[in-house]
């Protein structure tokens, strides 16, 4: 219902068009440091991407990754701390259900968007198999890549301000809690449900749509919470009443049959808010009893009363207590600076994978089980992760596509111990190291995970010299020809892909004339390849100098292939890759 919601404040004027820079002025010349709250999950939504995107640009995104685009976002960040603001950005922490929030039944459930989210992608894959791919752009309300950006929005985070998890509450708790704790100037976000949280003192921020944000003016739609409660009338109780009801039983089959028992318009957030209206104010005990009746029915309101009263009051912001440093032991708090994986094995929490546009039925055409891919690395990392725990109870999980026939799934996740490593406590397996060497049994653990041997020699050009960061990439080309998922002369051209966007600044591409289906598997396939080995590597005890965000243009990527593809090893090309050699490691 937030798209209503938006209608809404729009259509009765509760907004205002406002300067990002005018704004953060009048905070400091009122003696306060401006402090902004980035919703760091919608960074692929600056400037209305999904509602105004043209063709030509879901063309580039067909690619992959837009190297402007992500020099877009930067700029923009990097405006507001260069006019003075302090920007703190909230991710998701760990998986929801481990957070101690109250979840509506199975039944209740919007669908599992991993499932929608590979049918969608699978559906615009046969689409480019039929047609041409500007077609494909043009028929598509969006291309929905924007996951394969977040090691470059990370990396621009925590280059420009500082990166808090929600670890036990939802991004939302924990993005306007800590937009009240620091008495934040403003949250950017796209999320409306932010403006419905309410408290004793109702938070004095304001939400800044990052939809409406416009790089080059730095301009945007700002809404006032406190402004929009007094139009609707509402208690603060009532305001979170209607958070519950718009934001967390919306599009489920109980808001259905609340609808239709109650005879509200479904789509109507009018009709909703006149509903909400007609509750007592100050909701005691008995008003949310009789509001459960409506909700869940007869049959059914006495054994949800409990978990609907929670989720009312879980909109409170004065009852949200800010994410602790829970686990606060060194293992933990260096697992944090990694990634969510290693953290989530270490404390067995339910790990989901991701993918985009990774066409199972492709991969099994060269007999490459995706799958198994991915559960052969996870069984090596949990390993060497919970080598010190010698808990044969504890249960760790994974929520996975097995194959194109089968939906997602939650599967246990047998670690694959290694034999014949002595493993390190995780505190000295994860301690710095002298940046020109690296111990052996750092580069043991990564051939047991990756089930590849390495060359002593070859990987030392990387850590003596100023490569590192580039590691991950040639290792991840390296293991991509040993699964036979590509051939060396397809990795070569990656190479040459990469040393290019390393090197030059980045700049419009010219968008192929067609579509290489190839192309676009590798290429994504890659995407993923290369977050296995970030993973691989921190399993390892390798840190962050060896890896770096994927710089790799989607376009140029294309053309490269279109180019050198048909030719094989000819003097051309050999010219090309002869600098690259040493980080040819397949």
């Amino acid at each position: 219902m937030s798209t209503t919601f938006a209608y809404y404040l729009n259509r009765n004027g509760l907004t205002s068009k406002v300067s990002i820079e005018q704004r953060i002025q009048e905070s400091k010349s009122q003696g306060k440091s401006p402090t902004i709250i980035i919703d760091l999950m919608y960074y692929d939504q600056l400037e209305g991407y999904l509602s105004r995107s043209s063709t030509k640009v879901k063309m580039g995104d067909l690619c992959g990754i837009s190297r402007l685009r992500v020099q877009r976002l930067e700029r923009f960040v990097a405006n507001m701390k260069d006019w003075g603001a302090e920007l703190i950005f909230v991710t998701n922490g760990a998986f929801f259900d481990t957070s101690g929030q109250i979840i509506p039944d199975e039944e209740d459930s919007k669908g599992n968007s991993k499932d929608w989210r590979y049918d969608l992608q699978c559906a615009i894959i046969d689409y480019l198999d039929n047609d041409h791919y500007s077609r494909v752009a043009e028929d598509a309300r969006f291309i929905p890549i924007e996951r394969i950006w977040t090691e470059s929005v990370v990396k621009i985070a925590r280059k420009y301000g500082r990166i808090l998890w929600a670890w036990d509450n939802t991004r939302h708790q924990e993005i306007v809690k800590v937009a009240s704790v620091n008495d934040a100037l403003a949250i950017i976000s796209k999320h409306f449900a932010l403006l419905m949280y309410s408290g004793l003192a109702f938070p004095r921020y304001k939400l800044w749509s990052l939809v409406d944000c416009t790089v080059e003016s730095m301009m945007t739609v700002e809404y006032d919470p406190l402004t929009i409660r007094r139009s609707l009338r509402l208690s603060a109780k009532q305001m979170r009443l209607l958070a519950a009801l718009s934001d967390r039983y919306y599009a489920t089959a109980t808001f259905r049959n609340f609808t239709q028992r109650m005879k509200i318009n479904e789509r109507s957030f009018v009709s909703l808010v006149a509903y909400v209206r007609k509750t007592a104010g100050n909701l005691q005990e008995l008003d949310y009893l009789k509001i459960a009746r409506d909700l869940f029915g007869e049959e059914r309101y006495i054994e949800k009363f409990d978990e609907f009263k929670a989720v009312c009051e879980s909109y409170d912001i004065s009852k949200i207590t800010l994410s602790t440093e829970q686990n606060n032991d060194s293992v933990s708090m260096q697992l944090k600076k990694q990634d969510s994986f290693n953290y989530d094995i270490y404390h067995g929490i339910k790990f989901t994978v991701s993918i985009t546009f990774v066409d199972y039925r492709y991969w099994k055409e060269y007999d490459v089980d995706f799958f198994e891919v991915c559960m052969a690395l996870y069984r090596r990392i949990s390993g060497v992760i919970m080598q010190h725990k010698k808990d044969p109870t504890l249960m760790r999980y994974v929520n996975i596509k097995r194959s194109h026939e089968e939906p997602y799934g939650v599967l246990e996740l047998e670690p694959e111990y290694p034999e014949e490593i002595i493993v390190p406590s995780l505190e000295f397996l994860m301690a710095e190291r002298p940046t020109a060497t690296v111990p052996d049994f750092n580069i043991r653990l990564l051939e047991f995970i990756t089930g590849m041997e390495l060359d002593r020699s070859a990987l030392e050009f990387f850590w003596k010299t100023d490569q590192r960061s580039q590691l991950q990439d040639s290792l991840t080309l390296r293991y991509m020809v040993k699964l036979n998922m590509m051939e060396p002369h397809e990795a070569d051209i990656f190479l040459l892909g990469i040393y290019r966007c390393r090197r030059e600044a980045p700049q419009a591409q010219t968008l192929p004339n067609n579509i290489n289906l190839r192309a676009f598997h590798l290429y994504f396939v890659y995407i993923k390849m290369r977050t296995l080995v970030k993973h691989s590597f921190y399993g390892a005890g390798l840190d962050d100098t060896f890896m770096d965000e994927c710089y790799l243009d989607g376009i140029l990527f294309q053309n490269l292939f279109q180019q050198w593809q048909s030719t094989g090893e000819t003097d051309g090309f050999r010219e090309e890759i002869a600098p690259l050699k040493r980080f040819r490691l397949y």
